[in-house]
């Protein structure tokens, strides 16, 4: 989970850099509705990057409340701080 986090992550930065790039063309005269469709490009990419890191954050918790679990249930005894 945690590859397809970073790979999320990657692929929109690169979607917004390239977004930079268009945004910059469009202040030298360049086409704007081919910003626009990279700007909601880049949106709609940022948006699924960080769900998937919701996902998988939320996923780490369970995991981490898991084990603390089993292991508390292994050795009552450790319970110090």
């Amino acid at each position: 989970m945690a590859k397809v986090t970073v790979l999320c992550l990657l692929a929109s930065t690169v979607v917004l850099l390239i977004t930079f790039g268009q945004g910059i063309g469009v202040l030298h005269g360049g086409n704007v509705p081919t910003h626009l469709n990279w700007a909601m490009a880049t949106l709609v990419s940022v948006l699924a990057a960080n769900f998937v890191a919701m996902v998988h954050a939320a996923q780490s918790s369970r995991i981490i409340r898991a084990l603390r679990a089993e292991l508390t249930r292994l050795d009552p005894g450790s319970d110090e701080q």
